[in-house]
């Protein structure tokens, strides 16, 4: 659903006003330094060739807070000229080649700039372009309120000076570099994880490929084999290609996830009995190393919109990881809890812990968590970076706090409950 938030006449004397308002919009509603330095240079970029044709025109600014086809709430920015129809159909193809060649230019640029650029030419004649950028997909979704209480704050801004404005503009062009300089220095580490990740990820693969190929060279050495001996055989092999099974479905996930191309099926979900399936599921990996886990559901029904497989499949990751990185006879305690309209999930151990620098790291893609493991087989650090990206689809929330290395870990999940409104109350346990 799309809430109107401002609306500029655009003319040879207002670009700078379009500009000007295109970047208090960005910095109001949360896009950060380089998404609305793209987005105030698009909006310039079209402004100023649509005055250039002299054709009537305005800008329309407003606020996505339901967008198809994404996740993350977005700004749209609507340009509307009062330039001659373009003869049906409309294809995109034929309204740009109606438009004047500098505004034709000006459009590639601007659709290189946002996340989505659209034109059209209604019956009536005149031309629309749309841009959408979408907010940063971490920042937490604001609701009606909170957006009109933005517009309510975007009215009282003065207009700058031209002076003002390039001050202004040198600024934002600077923070813009840093944080390119910041992002290049963060690929870098990430082409340097990758690298690490593929010599991981191969011996990760290499030790049940072992297993499978031995059994294999036995059971073709003793073809004959029968009872107990050839079930023993079958059930490594069948733990092998689980092993292996699952490390594939974790990339296919996370590189799904962080595309853009995971489609939650969302319905009512309750928090305390997904939290309890996941115990069960992540059973083996406490039972083996004789965990005592401790359970402290909710005292009342939370339910929430959400997957539940892909939820059942961020907690089950969270637990697992617990269980991997406490060593044995530990201590596991998992508590669910309302605060704030909101679920909140806090899995607990007294386990390896974190080291200081590696706190803002443990959700990164092929990191691992721990310093160290008390399992030789840590996992490909997959686990964690698929939770984190499923919970902010759902826009919530994961974080995780630890005293140090050897102190232990505490990971917290927070979801937005359904509103009373939604049917679903919240009953006492029985």
């Amino acid at each position: 659903m799309r809430h109107p938030i401002a609306a500029v006449k655009i003319t040879t004397l207002t670009v700078t006003t379009a500009r000007e308002r295109a970047r208090q919009v960005g910095e109001l509603f949360g896009l950060d330094t380089l998404q609305r330095t793209r987005f105030v240079t698009a909006i310039s970029e079209i402004a100023r060739h649509t005055a250039q044709n002299g054709s009537e025109a305005s800008l329309s600014f407003m606020f996505d807070t339901q967008p198809r086809g994404r996740r993350s709430q977005c700004l749209v920015a609507e340009f509307a000229d009062r330039s001659p129809a373009v003869p049906r159909p409309r294809d995109r193809a034929e309204v740009m080649f109606a438009m004047r060649a500098e505004t034709q230019r000006g459009i590639a640029a601007a659709r290189r700039l946002v996340d989505h650029l659209s034109v059209d030419s209604p019956e009536e004649g005149g031309t629309v372009v749309v841009l959408e950028m979408g907010l940063p997909r971490d920042r937490k979704p604001l609701s009606i309120q909170e957006v009109e209480a933005r517009v309510t704050q975007l009215a009282g801004f003065e207009a700058l000076t031209p002076f003002e404005e390039l001050e202004r503009l040198n600024g934002e062009m600077a923070l813009a570099m840093e944080e390119l300089r910041g992002k290049q220095l963060a690929l870098e580490q990430a082409d340097l994880r990758k690298n690490e990740f593929m010599a991981m990820l191969a011996h990760e693969l290499r030790n049940p490929l072992a297993a499978i190929k031995l059994n294999l060279a036995l059971l073709k050495l003793k073809p004959m084999t029968t009872g107990p001996e050839l079930a023993d055989r079958r059930e490594v092999m069948s733990r092998q290609v689980d092993q292996i099974s699952r490390m594939v479905s974790d990339l296919v996930d996370v590189t799904r996830v962080e595309n853009g191309k995971v489609e939650l099926q969302e319905t009512a979900v309750e928090v305390n009995s997904l939290v309890k399936d996941a115990l069960e599921m992540a059973a083996a990996a406490i039972q083996e190393r004789k965990h005592d886990v401790v359970f402290k559901a909710a005292s009342h029904d939370l339910w929430l919109n959400g997957d539940s497989a892909r939820l059942l499949q961020v907690f089950t990751n969270v637990i697992q990881n617990a269980a991997k990185y406490t060593p044995e006879r530990g201590r596991i305690q998992v508590a669910v809890r309302a605060q704030d309209a909101q679920a909140v999930i806090e899995v607990s151990d007294n386990g390896v812990g974190i080291a200081a620098d590696m706190l803002p790291h443990v959700f990164a893609l092929f990191v691992q968590a721990r310093d160290k493991s008390p399992d030789a087989s840590a996992g490909m650090g997959v686990g964690l970076t698929l939770a984190d990206r499923l919970v902010r689809e759902h826009g919530g929330t994961i974080s995780v706090h630890s005293e140090g290395v050897g102190r232990g870990s505490q990971f917290t999940i927070k979801l937005p409950l359904m509103s009373e409104a939604s049917g679903f109350q919240s009953l006492p346990l029985m």
